[in-house]
């Protein structure tokens, strides 16, 4: 066996360097490592084994990929078993510290065991390329790490194409140009539009129009992905949302589970219209730690084994996910006096953990079952850069530009929650018959517009209309809220020979089914019901809603702000057995 340890010192903190040395993916590519294949067997007790292979002219390089270990942002460790080829085994610990000014030292230590003493003789070249190329890698992720992320440069043929979409603000087009030049090809296979907005310090919402109305001029590709509940790795993308199944399966965990329109059904966009390497990325490495950025902790244990480590836990929620088992969760908290959590397992389920103080915590595994275990800790939250299906088709540019995008008939997908408004034109009978057809019909339909862009400056989108009434729905109970406290006055103000006219309005948020319903996207349940149904208490000008959702602290806080006057009662609703206590709103 041969070992080698080599050290770096760069000029760059260690939490900014750790995204792109545990991006072995990354690192790979640029050490000059070859493009591999994969696979994954699953396994009888849970999880699978995961097999990569490449070929070197004739000679098939094939190995199988340990449980790569790792703690954020401290330290990582790969191990390969080689079923084929030159090696019998190799295993990279690489480790940074934290220096004072802001730099950081990395070290790496190699060990490399051949099949036979012929091939033992090129362990010290191979070692020597392995050194080459972690100095390229890392001193390119060093540079990276340390550079302003927001781009620039000059006139560009893509920043030319860009400038043409019309609407959007000029910076977010010279942003998306730029991006497609001068970024890697992978990074334009997946393209996150509220994570370049985060990192172009740029409106959210701007960035993701820029990127519709890219797609809608062939620019970019708009893709959807299933991400896995526990590992939270992507399927291959869809390039329609009708290619959407609601049963899923992570090959890498072999995992079965549902898909989540808010949670798991993430839309991405490809740069591959204007990038032809933009397609589909070749891999270099299935280990990667930065592949899921939401564990903090990955470590294996041994039959009748333990680990021992230290953690720094921000105050939050997390969970303890080990495969075989239910996930358990816990939280840290700032007051909590215990800064120990302690995990211990063996044939039973792992016991409940509670909370730990937040800081830096000593946690403990012990594992008394007869096969090892790969033990995760990590955040419970999901970032709020992910853009879900949920998101984009409650936002009327996106029903407006792809109005084609549904799902398959027959294919229903559970929402976790969404915000649902329905609003109701008072008295247009009588206003038909008041100022005859064409005239109430002009009325209706500014009515109509109106509405739709109120609805469209909260975040919403209008799904159907039934008669004068309009459906609509929001990413969250505050846009939603916002949008209803506007709609009646805005209305109000219209044109009308008759009296001014008035709605009523219901919302409710909670969870749904989200289905193909006459070549749209539609929702149906508990949730949507119970919102028609606060529509049918309001009167003339009010807002009527459930006391559940009118108590949560953002609501309350908004309404006690807009200074209106709630009426908390309860009503009797047609389809519920109990009475709902409901919150009327009304201007004072």
């Amino acid at each position: 066996m041969l070992t080698a340890e080599w050290s770096w010192e760069f000029a760059v903190a260690r939490e900014r360097l750790w995204p792109y040395l545990a991006d072995t993916d990354w690192v790979n590519r640029h050490a000059g490592l070859p493009r591999i294949e994969a696979r994954y067997e699953a396994l009888p007790e849970g999880g699978a084994r995961r097999i990569a292979w490449f070929r070197k002219g004739p000679v098939l390089v094939e190995w199988e990929e340990r449980p790569t270990q790792w703690r954020v942002p401290e330290f990582f460790a790969v191990e390969r078993l080689y079923v084929s080829g030159p090696l019998r085994r190799f295993a990279n610990t690489t480790t940074l510290v934290a220096l004072d000014s802001g730099r950081t030292h990395v070290d790496v230590r190699v060990e490399l065991e051949a099949t036979s003493p012929v091939f033992a003789r090129l362990l010290p070249l191979l070692a020597l390329q392995g050194r080459r190329g972690a100095q390229r890698a890392f001193t390119l992720a060093a540079r990276l790490a340390g550079a302003d992320t927001v781009p620039g440069g000059g006139e560009t043929t893509a920043q030319a194409r860009f400038a043409g979409l019309r609407g959007i603000d000029r910076r977010v087009t010279a942003a998306l140009a730029s991006h497609v030049s001068s970024a890697d090809a992978r990074d334009l296979a997946r393209m996150q539009p509220y994570a370049l907005a985060d990192r172009w310090n740029l409106a959210r919402r701007e960035v993701l129009r820029g990127c519709l109305a890219a797609t809608r001029a062939g620019l970019f590709n708009l893709q959807w992905s299933v991400l896995c509940p526990s590992c939270r790795g992507g399927s291959p993308p869809l390039d329609s949302l009708a290619g959407l199944r609601a049963d899923q399966h992570c090959a890498a965990c072999n995992l079965p589970f549902d898909a989540v329109f808010d949670r798991s059904v993430e839309v991405t966009f490809s740069a591959a219209p204007v990038r032809r390497d933009a397609g589909r990325p070749p891999v270099y490495c299935i280990a990667n730690p930065h592949g899921s950025a939401h564990v903090l902790a990955q470590v294996t244990v041994e039959p009748g084994g333990s680990a021992h480590f230290e953690l720094d836990l921000a105050r939050g929620h997390y969970r303890i996910n080990c495969i075989g088992n239910p996930s358990v969760p816990f939280a840290a908290l700032d007051d909590e006096p215990n800064a120990r959590l302690t995990v211990d397992f063996g044939d039973d389920a792992i016991p409940p953990v509670g909370a730990v103080r937040a800081g830096v915590v000593e946690v403990a595994i012990g594992n008394r079952h007869a096969l090892a275990h790969t033990v995760r800790i990590e955040s419970a939250a999901w970032p709020d850069t992910l853009l879900t299906a949920a998101q984009v088709t409650a936002l009327q540019e996106f029903r407006d530009l792809f109005s084609s995008e549904v799902l398959a008939a027959g294919v229903e997908v559970g929402v976790e929650s969404v915000a649902v408004l329905f609003s109701d034109l008072i008295g247009s009978t009588a206003m038909y018959a008041t100022t005859g057809d064409a005239a109430a019909f002009r009325i209706v339909s500014d009515h109509f517009r109106t509405i739709r862009a109120i609805v469209e400056q909260h975040d919403g989108a209008i799904v159907k209309t039934i008669g004068d009434a309009v459906m609509a729905t929001f990413p969250d109970a505050l846009s939603a809220l916002e949008a209803a406290l506007k709609l009646d006055g805005a209305v109000a103000d219209l044109d009308c020979v008759a009296a001014p006219l008035r709605l009523r309005v219901g919302l409710h948020a909670g969870p749904c089914i989200a289905m193909n319903a006459n070549d749209r996207i539609d929702y149906f349940g508990t949730s949507v019901n119970l919102a028609a149904r606060m529509q049918a208490l309001a009167g003339a000008g009010e807002v009527v809603l459930t006391q559940e959702i009118a108590q949560r602290p953002a609501m309350n806080a908004r309404l006690r702000a807009a200074g209106l006057e709630v009426i908390n009662e309860s009503q009797r609703v047609r389809g519920f057995a109990q009475a709902i206590p409901v919150a009327r709103v009304r201007a004072r």
